[in-house]
Formats: C-alpha cells, sequence, structure tokens
C-alpha cells in the first residue's frame, strides 16, 4: 500500500502508529516524503519515496491558510511525475491520502484502487470551508491549479467531486473532540491518536530544581513570534515555575536577550521526552500537540494562529482540557494568572483524565489498521470471484 502526505510534522506524526501497525501485519508500506522525514518513515519499517516539497518552509502569516493551499498545489503540479513513475509500474492495492495531498486521491481515482482518507485533525463538517479557509462551500482556491494539471496528463476527473467525497477516512483524534461532529460523513472512523516515540535530535534533561515545569511551543510552523516568547520571558521570570521554551528556526536566542535562571531557550525541544515532566504546556493548539498533551495529561494554555487551531482552543476550553487565550489578548500578567489557575485546577485534572480514557477507548493504530484489513479481504474476494 501507498501512503501520500504532506511533510510536515503535523501531518506526518499521526501516521506513524498506523505504519507501524500495517507493517507488523505483514504490508509492504510505500510512503512519500521529503528526506526529512525519511529517518522516521524508515524507522517504521516502511519504504520512503523522496520527493522534494516546493512549498517554502518559511512562516506564512496564519491568516495566509489560501495561500498554501494554492502553494501546496503548485507542489502537486512539480511532484506529479516523479510520484506517478515511483508507482505506476507497481501500483499498490490500497492508497491512504492526507487532507492536502490531492495527488494520492487521484492516483486512487485514475488507477481504480481504493482509498483511505487520513484526518490528522477534525474530519469534514458542515461549514468547515468557511470557518477555516474564509471560502464558499468547495470552491477551494487550488481547484482551478489542480484541473490544469489534470488537462495537461490527459485526465478527465471531476476535480471537485472526487475532493469532496471520501469512501473510507481516519481521523486520528477521539469522536468527542470533533467539531460539528453530528454533520460528518458516518463512515469516517475515530481512531484516536496513536503517540509514537521518535527519534530525538535535541536532548533535553530535566531542571534540578523542583518547580513545576511549564513548555512552551508554537509547533514547527508559526514560530517567528519574537514579541510572544518575550512575553512568556516576562510572565515567568523568577516565578514558582521552570519554563522550557522553543522558539523554533525564525528566532534567535539573543534576540530574545537575558533570562531568569528559572528558564531555558531552545530552538527545538523533544517535545514528547519533555512533555513526560511537564506540568502545563502553552501551545499553539495544532492537534498534534493537544493530543500529545492529553496523552502525557498535562494541561494546555492554547494560544491560537489560525482558524483550524481557534477551533481546536475551542474545543479544549469546552472540554475543560485547558483555557483558551486569544493571542492578540496575551500579556505576561494574564499569562502568569491562567498558569497558575490551571495549575491549582483539580476540575481540569479530572476531565484530562477522563478525556485520556476516550482515547484509549477510540482504539487507535490498530483500529485504524483493521480498516485497511477489511479493504484487502474485500479485494481479495473480489479477485477470487474474477
Amino acid at each position: 500500500m501507498a501512503i501520500f502526505n504532506c511533510a510536515e510534522h503535523g501531518h506526518v506524526n499521526p501516521t506513524l502508529g498506523l505504519v507501524n501497525a500495517l507493517v507488523a501485519r505483514g504490508y509492504r508500506v510505500s510512503y512519500t516524503t521529503s528526506a526529512e522525514f525519511a529517518p522516521l518513515i524508515t524507522a517504521c519499517g516502511a519504504e520512503p519515496v523522496i520527493y522534494q516539497p516546493a512549498f517554502s518552509k518559511e512562516t506564512p502569516r496564519p491568516e495566509e491558510m489560501g495561500h498554501v493551499v494554492v502553494e501546496l498545489a503548485k507542489e502537486a503540479t512539480l511532484t506529479w511525475d516523479g510520484l506517478f513513475h515511483a508507482f505506476v509500474d507497481d501500483r499498490p492495492d490500497i492508497i491512504a491520502y492526507g487532507p492536502l495531498s490531492w495527488l494520492g486521491k487521484i492516483f486512487s481515482a485514475l488507477w481504480n484502487i481504493p482509498s483511505v482518507a487520513l484526518n490528522p485533525t477534525h474530519a469534514s463538517y458542515q461549514g468547515q470551508s468557511e470557518e477555516w479557509l474564509g471560502i464558499a462551500g468547495n470552491a477551494w482556491p487550488c481547484l482551478p491549479l489542480l484541473n490544469a494539471l489534470l488537462r495537461s496528463k490527459g485526465v478527465a476527473l471531476d476535480l471537485s467531486a472526487l475532493l469532496s467525497r471520501h469512501d473510507n477516512a481516519i481521523a486520528f483524534i477521539p469522536r468527542c473532540f470533533q467539531e460539528k461532529v453530528e454533520t460528518v460523513d458516518p463512515r469516517v472512523i475515530f481512531v484516536g491518536p496513536e503517540i509514537v516515540a521518535r527519534p530525538a535530535e535535541h536532548k533535553w534533561c530535566p531542571a534540578s530544581q523542583a518547580r513545576p515545569v511549564v513548555v512552551v511551543s508554537l509547533g514547527s510552523v508559526y514560530t517567528n513570534q519574537r514579541d510572544f516568547f518575550r512575553t512568556c520571558i516576562a510572565a515567568f521570570a523568577d516565578s514558582e515555575f521552570h519554563l522550557v521554551l522553543s522558539i523554533g528556526r525564525y528566532v534567535t536566542p539573543d534576540e530574545l536577550g537575558p533570562v531568569a535562571a528559572n528558564i531555558e531557550v531552545h530552538a527545538q525541544i523533544p517535545q514528547l521526552e519533555v512533555l513526560q515532566s511537564a506540568s502545563l504546556f502553552i501551545t499553539h493548539a495544532g492537534m498534534n500537540s493537544l493530543m500529545e498533551a492529553a496523552h502525557f495529561g498535562v494541561p494546555v494554555i492554547a494560544v491560537p494562529q489560525q482558524a483550524e487551531q481557534r477551533l481546536n482552543a475551542r474545543r479544549v476550553q469546552q472540554l475543560g482540557l485547558g483555557v483558551h487565550l486569544p493571542r492578540e489578548q496575551v500579556d505576561a500578567d494574564g499569562l502568569l494568572s491562567a498558569a497558575r489557575a490551571l495549575h491549582a485546577s483539580e476540575i481540569c485534572r479530572t476531565q484530562i483524565a477522563r478525556f485520556q480514557q476516550q482515547l484509549k477507548a477510540a482504539g487507535g493504530a490498530s483500529a485504524a489498521a483493521d480498516l485497511f484489513d477489511r479493504l484487502f479481504a474485500s479485494l481479495q474476494r473480489r479477485a477470487q470471484a474474477i
């Protein structure tokens, strides 16, 4: 089988447990990705099919998600030939694809291969395009470019209908976290996250002081946030907390100036390792980070950077897993006050414990792999009937 996915942490990491499970069940798995993520794929026992991402890693502004979609459509145009030839003579039995990996869906239709949509976040729901991209219905800004690509390849497909229909779908979140779940296609299987240990390029050792650890990370994309990081430093300097600040690739420690003894600043951190020692997590509310925090029982202060993350932050607060602080309202005093209140909240800890039970009940990677077993068994029955 083949998995087509975006070469981004928030898209790749949620699928690693599934890859492990499929390989353990005897599937030969090929996974399209960049050289950056190839070691993760290889460690799971799958074969990376390398492509060169055309979409720049430079941070887009949070309000530019429509632009991101267009750039990924350009990437599909540039990577079509390489990925087509990687599979055309060794076609997979099943193709799985991430939400912005349109070539996987297109190739499955072109070759009449069963497909599975992999949702690292909310499955498609009524009003999603309007809320996330500010567009009406299925008028995605990528469609003109993708239709032009199909015409150039002599492929006749109703792309709008194709991209809005998913015969099989998995969501790596629990059903209780899904927005407007009553409007979601009933065929979507909510399996929850499967947290897989990742090789750590960066080491971290817990501080010797017995202070509760507060972790700050805005993920891997929207990290060009000097003022926000300075606010965090001002909020927690000489407080009762120990602050671990992950600032990403765009800001340097020197730009943030001197910090108090209870603060450490890193370009990157081994997030899973640090969360195991954390008492609080200040996060951009990316779904991957939220599910990892819940897995380790860590309350979150959600400071979202774009539309999907604002939705996630709202769900966090509704479910009692933490608090939502709009980024334009964050100041040092408010951030420290929120941290103190959340750290002292028995109600939040109780809600997180309940949520953890729902994560376990969702089934994880094993439940996701079961869907592929059913599809493959159906293919075998069909072949035997011919």
